[in-house]
């Protein structure tokens, strides 16, 4: 791997937006506590001290911003909490997060209110699921080292189940798996590029930052990541998660992997 820059050039912003429907519970996702402590946090904590971050940005539900800071903005500098900040806040401000931001009604418009609270003076943004806390640092450092090379790249590891498309409750067709990957975060990209995908084409609803950007003609390459990089969906995932975290220390499932090449690119046609 390259030597890492000596001056930032990258945002970050983790989308925190989710509303944990599919876990039925009444907290939000972001703030379910894993092993102790919120999910959100234990996120943050993966990024502090990143080579190559300048600034890191969080994006909350609108209406607990207001509750978590005190303050009635839609954007909110943590790097001194309010005074009337949750002790959550304290916390992410001692994880080096800077800004708090008021997210959107789907997650695309949450990530254009992160996207927008970044520094424009720093050419590279990566987008992070505040449900993925096990994202592991190399991983980080390949696929920002192959966004600086590219100018988009993002973390997915293979499909390793056989996929069946259904209709109803019996199996229409027998899907092949060969070139099929499962898209992660964080999705990085040329912060001037991902911003005009979002201002150009954010009126169609789309699944990933990938996907928008590929509407404005952005190739995306594919760097392998580690499968335990998943999403905290469902309150199976969450049980995982909880144990997971509290064997990290200790399990042999936490050891480094190997620097991972990029497997292929997606873009627009591909």
């Amino acid at each position: 791997m390259a030597d890492n820059p000596k001056t930032p050039d990258f945002s970050l912003v983790i989308v925190a937006g989710g509303s944990g429907s599919r876990m039925r519970s009444h907290t939000k996702k972001a703030f379910l506590e894993v092993a102790g402590e919120p999910l959100v946090l234990q996120t943050a904590r993966v990024f502090q001290g990143l080579p190559g971050i300048g600034i890191a940005v969080c994006v909350f539900p609108a209406p607990d911003l207001n509750a978590q800071t005190g303050e009635s903005g839609l954007v909110v500098d943590i790097r001194k909490p309010p005074r009337k900040a949750t002790q959550l806040v304290r916390d992410l401000s001692a994880a080096g997060v800077h800004r708090l931001v008021a997210g959107g009604a789907r997650r695309q418009d949450s990530v254009l209110a992160g996207l927008q609270a970044t520094d424009a003076k720093l050419p590279f943004v990566m987008i992070h699921d505040a449900a993925r806390p096990f994202v592991f640092p190399n991983e980080l450092l390949n696929v920002m080292q192959k966004t600086r090379a590219s100018g988009a790249a993002m973390l997915a590891h293979p499909v390793r189940d056989t996929i069946k498309r259904v209709e109803g409750d019996a199996i229409a067709q027998n899907v092949d798996r060969a070139n099929l990957w499962a898209a992660q975060t964080p999705q990085c990209f040329r912060r001037e590029s991902l911003l005009a995908a979002f201002q150009k084409h954010n009126s169609r609803d789309v699944t990933d930052d990938a996907a928008m950007a590929a509407l404005d003609g952005v190739v995306c390459h594919v760097v392998a990541g580690s499968g335990l990089n998943f999403k905290i969906t469902t309150s199976e995932d969450l049980e995982l998660a909880e144990a997971l975290m509290r064997a990290k220390g200790a399990s042999a499932i936490f050891r480094s992997l190997p620097d991972n090449e990029t497997i292929f690119d997606l873009g627009p046609g591909k």
